[in-house]
């Protein structure tokens, strides 16, 4: 699903997540199939005792089970979920959403975030991806909001600074722009 514009909005950066957060899932697949081939090769060899021999289909359908929910769930859903979200920075705000499925949709407007900070761990700078912690609100009441494994993060969060920087100058001009006149509302005159 395509993310919805308002007037004047445009996409600055379209991204999803690093490809290193694929390795928790790439280290399940690559565990699960060697463990399942072990289990299976020592199952089915021949000096089995005749209660392991008589039983072996059930144990071999354990195996395939227990191993396919482990591909399900460890592999392929991570896989789907990182495939799935995407990540915009807008010259209005901050999204991330699903493309596919429930929208959970993650908006954070310019005119709110106060700073984006860049929190990077020895292994995401070899990679220099990193995770963006945005602060953001109103009136005092501030939220965090942290966008995971971003690729490039660096340079994403330079890119986030300058747009918001445009965004206020923006609204600044705008604002400028619609000031009444002087001697207009809100002004008294004394004699």
């Amino acid at each position: 699903m395509k993310l919805k514009l308002v007037d004047g909005e445009q996409v600055v950066i379209r991204t999803r997540a690093h490809h290193r957060a694929l390795l928790p899932a790439l280290l399940n697949l690559l565990v699960t199939v060697m463990v399942m081939s072990f289990l299976l090769g020592y199952i089915s060899r021949a000096d089995q005792p005749a209660f392991v021999e008589h039983y072996q289909h059930i144990g071999v359908f354990l195996i395939w089970a227990g191993g396919l929910l482990a591909l399900a769930f460890g592999t392929l859903k991570p896989l789907l979920s990182w495939g799935n979200r995407m990540t915009y920075l807008t010259s209005h705000r901050l999204v991330q959403k699903n493309l596919l499925g429930a929208a959970q949709a993650s908006v954070v407007p310019l005119g709110l975030l106060s700073e984006v900070q860049l929190k990077q761990s020895r292994i995401q700078s070899m990679s220099e991806a990193g995770d963006l912690v945005l602060l953001h609100g109103a009136y005092g009441q501030h939220q965090r909001t942290r966008l995971s494994n971003m690729p490039d993060a660096a340079h994403f969060q330079t890119v986030i600074a300058e747009e918001l920087g445009e965004y206020r100058r923006h609204v600044a001009a705008q604002y400028a722009n619609q000031a009444p006149a002087p001697g207009g509302y809100g002004e008294a005159h004394y004699a």
